[in-house]
């Protein structure tokens, strides 16, 4: 029986295309070490940024055909998701600059939003069942500053559930397998600093990957995969798995 697709706070994706932490459901993905490149391994965006300036003035690609097509590469090299073809998807490049009060960094997010999600204007009175919505998968991708893959979240994939479901232990070490062999933290200076169930179907983990740094990576206790990761700073990580406190909302 496949499980039910997974509502990802889709209203906060369509409004920000940037990857949340807060999106703890993101959909199911297909983790597979194949072309496996590491987060110091992307090719800068700042250098392809100014190479694709020279190419638009020779009639080459637009920046953010080069960004898509970075995406694409991540999404393939990452999870084994082929987005040659992106019929019956829209496809968006966001750049977004540094928060500090909310101690967002800079960032570049592509999209790939499904025909199915794309709603246009919705009146306030119109009810939509987002969680049971018939739609392909949807992906988002997005890129640091410095042009490093920061985190792939995959939305809307149907799941078969394992025979055996994910405790918080199985979560860590599928989370830590997932960190090493995809080479996003060396596994000689890996730290897990803590996990918590952060939907119904999501265990998130959160492993130091460099100093001030962690990934957060989202493992499914259904189907037991990973679902997502992020690199983001250590505070904002280890925030994103906070118990709530009462009267003071999210950690």
């Amino acid at each position: 029986m496949k499980k039910k697709k997974n509502m990802k706070n889709t209203a906060g994706l369509l409004c920000m295309g940037v990857l949340a932490l807060s999106l703890s459901a993101c959909g199911s993905v297909n983790a597979q070490e194949i072309q496996t490149q590491p987060l110091s391994a992307v090719a800068p965006v700042q250098s392809t940024v100014e190479a694709a300036g020279k190419n638009t003035e020779a009639g080459q690609s637009e920046p953010e055909e080069l960004f898509i097509n970075l995406a694409k590469e991540a999404l393939l090299s990452y999870f084994d998701v082929d987005m040659a073809d992106t019929a019956g998807y829209s496809v968006s490049v966001q750049h977004m600059e540094a928060m500090p009060e909310f101690d967002a960094e800079a960032q570049t997010a592509v999209t790939f939003l499904p025909d199915e999600l794309n709603l246009g204007e919705i009146s306030a009175d119109v009810g939509i069942d987002m969680e049971n919505i018939q739609t392909k998968p949807m992906y988002d991708v997005t890129f640091t500053e410095e042009g490093k893959i920061k985190g792939i979240h995959l939305s809307y994939v149907d799941w078969k559930s394992s025979e055996k479901p994910v405790n918080a232990e199985s979560a860590k070490d599928l989370a830590k397998d997932f960190a090493v062999s995809h080479g996003l933290a060396e596994e000689s200076s890996l730290k897990i600093l803590g996990s918590a169930t952060t939907s119904s179907d999501t265990i998130s983990v959160v492993i130091r990957r460099s100093e001030g740094h962690a990934l957060v990576i989202g493992v499914d206790s259904l189907a037991g995969r990973v679902r997502f990761f992020e690199d983001m700073t250590e505070k904002s990580a280890v925030n994103s798995i906070t118990p709530l406190e009462e009267g003071k909302g999210l950690g």
